[in-house]
């Protein structure tokens, strides 16, 4: 019996060894070199597996028909199904390196690895998802040390300030330069955000300076989808969208005006209320719907290869008659030849928008409208049936003013250009870029006779057109060569820039009829009144240029870049036309030195240090020069004739806005990149600030001046974590921290030996019911300061109790202090994107704190004493003894710190290996979902540019709540 069992067991163990054979095979990488400690496994989930050893070898027993799984830390994974095969050799792919993901940097490219200043490269898979209309949105909260706000809130029409490392200047531009493809100083406008391959931040000066006095605010270069070989496609993207309101001022309702009436008025009840229960922000406001269509194809072989695109947005604003639609058509074509030598490309896009305005004081009107009146009056036939209450002062109907006025905007956008590269020899190139950008625009205004702000006018008609026009030719030459462990590129160029802009403008009133509208301006009696204006001008300005760079690494491990502009504007006085805008920048990346070499999992650590000179000519045309209006009418010889008075002083030493920036950056990856970031410090001094003086005259011929005096310094810190917690065949979850902190200081803004002597800066300006300013800056404070009177309480008498800072006895300007600061002491941002198997999930979470903003609303809403006249916020209720005046104060000046949950997606995409349709997503997004704020107005977040920021004022457009449901198709 005993060995009838041996022989049984022997019988099975030979069955089961016959139904899982050993397999035995090599692994080795693209190379061909062995690779030994691959794991591998079998894909069922049984615990089956081995490692290969030395040379690469494996040997295990399956299951026939099974599928086995190769991994190791830098491979991809690789699935092979052995399929009866009892040897079996496998390469292993390299992971994709995210230290090799290319760069774009001013005319050219690099890698990370290679990067030796402070840039931020954003790829589609980074960027905001949903309803995004600008390229700008895409990048909210993703960059580091990029402040970006959208001033005209849910506008359709408005657009959005950004702001790198820091307000750098006190009158030039603030916002980065843009270069699309090529094409520098590009139309946001023109670009459509499904074509967006890439962004690229060039933040520090060392990055930026290669563009010479157009990078003191950095720069941001676009780069979109190109024509590239390979089998057709045909993609298809769809999206529809609504909105609702985020947040709106909370005013009294018809019931508790009149209650509020019956408390603070006994008695005069009547005489406020008009029997109406009316919800002016509802009358004013609807439901908005977006739609979004884009069809791009593409394809060709390795000498030619094309892509088109053609969409279409079109996009309503939560105000009626608020409304953006946009049709845009694109065509990339490469080709080559002479043997490959030769590649030419070419771009060609056209853009035409039609934009409907909605006047922004619609919105304050509607806010404090008596709830208690009428829309309509079908007895004032004067006013065209609507209500008119004539007794306050600026106090109009809203829905008047929305029905009786046309506002539009018409805009043709072209822009063309051509690229040619020429192989001179192995390593050598000649390279020649154009472009041309024209801008063909109409804005149409017409105001009927019943416009409530227009009665007795008969109609007034106001029509511009002008033309903008941009050129550009570049040619330069590019070398790049390695000689061993040295590797060298340098690129020398030219660059000659062209911008030249016109205008026309009429204005006439008093029309028989509105039927005309704008369109036959000349018919208005005004124009034989003398009431109707006409105006005109076209203007130039150019910029050439020289420039070249050098790139050296060794080893990978020693990096090295320096470059020079020399650069021309005509905006400049003639003793300043030109200036040198060095940089130079190096690396060190530790982890390739030998004493780390036993470091595997530290797959980075680069020390970066760079400093470049950059310049800001983002002012006016011809401040250099004596310029002449044209004034009042003088008698002369019997006949009346124009004069023409001074406007300007001449100043030959005007010039451009100097930065000069160090920027002192760690990077570093570690685990296979699962972890990594970076840390950056820097300082930026900008000297010979730009200010319009007061001068005696004579001896000048103008009472101003406008030159170079003061100096400004920003310095910060800005930290980026990028992290994969979990990564394996079925679930990924990837996540980015962002922190920020910048410290402005404006050093000085006289020369007392010049003559140029300030001592402060008073801006700000709030109406004239309270006539005062709201912001100082002075010598060695910090731009954005409220300052003013520090609010103690109310007295019982109802009135504010303001602290005697001097202790004078009496409350003065004197005794106001600095109560806060618009801009944030610290800004971070927190992003996830998860995905399963075909499921993918992201979300954006923003953050800023320290910022203060004054709610003007509450200074003249929160008051009682414009009550009847005028509806009042609800919050007023809650201090029924106030009876002060409106006055500006601490009271008003408001933590605005925030929290938003910004931007939410979730999506499906379903891959088909078999027919025409090969890949489908479909998705919804939600966007500006959440806000957590102390902050009593609409919204925390409002403009940050200019000497006065963080003023909520009367006119702003609420946020919304967006909500995007949408489909990628590729066929």
């Amino acid at each position: 019996m005993k060995y009838i069992l041996i022989l049984i067991f022997l019988i099975v163990q030979s069955a089961v060894a016959q139904d899982n054979p050993t397999i035995k095979g090599k692994v080795s990488d693209a190379a061909g070199n062995p690779l030994p400690g691959v794991s591998i496994r079998e894909k069922n989930g049984n615990k089956n597996g081995a490692v290969s050893g030395t040379g690469g070898n494996f040997s295990l027993q399956v299951a026939p028909d099974a599928t086995l799984i190769f991994s190791i830390v830098g491979y991809q994974n690789q699935e092979v199904n052995i399929k009866g095969d009892a040897n079996i050799e496998v390469v292993m792919k390299e992971a994709e390196n995210k230290l090799n993901e290319v760069v774009v940097i001013g005319y050219g490219s690099t890698t990370k690895k290679e990067v030796t200043s402070a840039i931020t490269s954003l790829k589609p898979e980074d960027f905001n998802k949903g309803n995004v209309s600008n390229p700008i949105g895409l990048i909210q909260g993703r960059v580091a040390g990029v402040n970006i706000t959208r001033p005209a809130g849910g506008d359709v029409n408005g657009g959005f300030d950004i702001q790198l490392r820091g307000l750098t200047t006190l009158s030039g531009g603030q916002g980065p330069l843009f270069v699309i493809d090529g094409v520098i100083g590009g139309d946001l406008n023109s670009v459509n955000i499904e074509e967006i391959a890439s962004i690229d931040i060039l933040k520090d000066g060392s990055a930026a300076a290669i563009y010479g006095t157009r990078g003191t605010n950095g720069v941001i270069i676009i780069t979109t989808k190109q024509a590239k070989a390979g089998q057709q496609s045909l993609e298809f993207s769809t999206y529809v969208s609504t909105q609702s309101v985020a947040n709106k001022l909370r005013n009294l309702t018809a019931t508790e005006f009149r209650d509020a009436i019956s408390t603070q008025f006994p008695g005069r009840e009547k005489e406020f209320d008009f029997g109406a229960n009316t919800d002016w922000f509802e009358e004013v406001t609807r439901k908005p719907v977006d739609q979004y269509y884009d069809l791009s194809l593409a394809g060709g072989t390795e000498h030619f290869s094309y892509r088109a695109a053609l969409n279409y947005r079109g996009s309503q604003g939560l105000v009626k008659d608020n409304e953006n639609n946009r049709l845009q058509a694109k065509l990339a074509v490469n080709q080559k030849e002479f043997n490959d030598k030769l590649n030419i490309s070419y771009n060609f896009l056209y853009t035409q928008t039609k934009r409907d305005y909605t006047d922004q004081n619609v919105l304050q009107q509607a806010f404090r409208r008596n709830p208690t009146e009428p829309v309509y009056d079908p007895n004032n036939l004067l006013a065209g049936g609507y209500y008119r209450n004539t007794g306050p002062f600026d106090y109009y109907n809203p829905v008047a003013m929305l029905s009786e006025e046309v506002n539009s905007g018409d805009q043709q956008m072209f822009t063309g250009s051509a690229r040619a590269s020429y192989s001179i020899f192995d390593g050598l190139n000649a390279i020649v870029f154009g472009s041309i950008q024209r801008e063909n625009y109409k804005d149409s205004n017409y105001f009927t006779r019943f416009y409530p702000i227009a009665l007795g006018n008969n109609g007034v008609a106001n029509l511009a057109t002008g033309q903008n026009s941009n050129n550009l030719v570049e040619a330069s030459m590019d070398y790049k060569k390695k000689f061993g462990d040295h590797d060298f590129q340098a690129i020398v160029g030219y660059s000659f820039q062209q911008g030249i802009h016109e205008r026309f403008s009429g204005s006439n009133n008093n029309f028989d009829t509105d039927l005309y509208q704008y369109n036959n301006i000349g018919a208005g009696a005004g124009l034989a009144q003398g009431q109707a204006v006409l105006n005109s001008y076209k203007e130039s300005n150019r910029l050439i240029a020289f420039f070249g760079r050098v790139t050296y690494n060794y080893k990978e491990k020693y990096l090295l870049q320096a470059s020079l502009r020399r650069e021309g504007s005509s905006r400049f006085g003639v003793n300043h036309k030109w200036g040198n805008f060095p940089a130079v920048s190096a690396g060190w990346r530790i982890n390739k030195e030998d004493f780390l070499s036993s470091a595997s999992w530290l797959s980075d650590l680069k020390l970066r240090a760079g400093f470049g000179v950059t310049g800001n000519q983002d002012i006016g045309n011809y401040l250099s020069l004596s310029l002449l209006a044209v004034g009042g009418k003088t008698l002369y010889n019997g006949q009346w004739i124009n004069t023409y008075p001074p406007a300007s002083n001449p100043n030959p030493d005007l010039k451009w806005e100097r930065k000069e920036e160090m920027n002192l950056g760690l990077d570093y990856a570690v685990l296979d990149s699962r972890l990594s970031g970076s840390i950056d410090y820097y300082v930026r001094n900008t000297n010979d600030l730009l200010w319009t003086y007061n001068v005696p005259v004579p001896p000048n011929l103008y009472n101003q001046l406008y030159t170079n005096v003061g100096k400004m310094r920003n310095s910060g810190v800005e930290v980026t974590i990028n992290a994969t917690p979990i990564k394996n065949d079925n679930f990924s979850w990837n996540t980015t921290l962002l922190y920020s902190r910048n410290r402005n200081k404006l050093v000085s803004f006289s020369d007392a030996g010049r003559g140029f002597e300030l001592t402060d800066l008073k801006e700000g300006w709030l109406g004239t019911d309270l006539a005062t300013w709201t912001h100082q800056i002075v010598e060695g404070g910090s731009v954005g300061n409220f300052v003013a009177l520090v609010f103690e309480g109310i007295d019982d008498k109802g009135n504010s109790i303001y602290k005697d800072t001097n202790q004078d006895g009496a409350i003065t300007d004197l005794d106001r202090q600095i109560v806060g600061n618009a801009y944030p002491k610290f800004q971070m941002s927190f992003s996830n994107a998860f995905n399963y198997k075909n499921i993918d999930l992201s979300f954006l979470i923003r953050g800023s704190y320290g910022n203060k903003m004054l709610n003007v609303h509450r200074i003249y809403y929160e008051n009682f004493g414009y009550l009847g006249g005028k509806n009042i916020l609800l919050s007023a209720l809650d201090y029924p003894n106030f009876k002060g005046k409106a006055e500006y104060s601490s009271r008003f000046v408001e933590d605005a710190s925030f929290i938003k949950l910004d931007n939410v997606s979730l999506g499906y995409t379903l891959k088909l290996k078999k027919g025409f349709l090969k890949q489908m997503r479909i998705y919804a997004t939600g966007q500006q979902l959440l806000t957590i704020t102390k902050y009593k107005g609409v919204d925390p977040e409002v403009n940050l540019s200019g000497l006065a920021p963080g003023f909520d004022s009367f006119y702003f457009y609420p946020r919304t709540h967006t909500y995007t449901f949408g489909t990628n198709i590729t066929f």
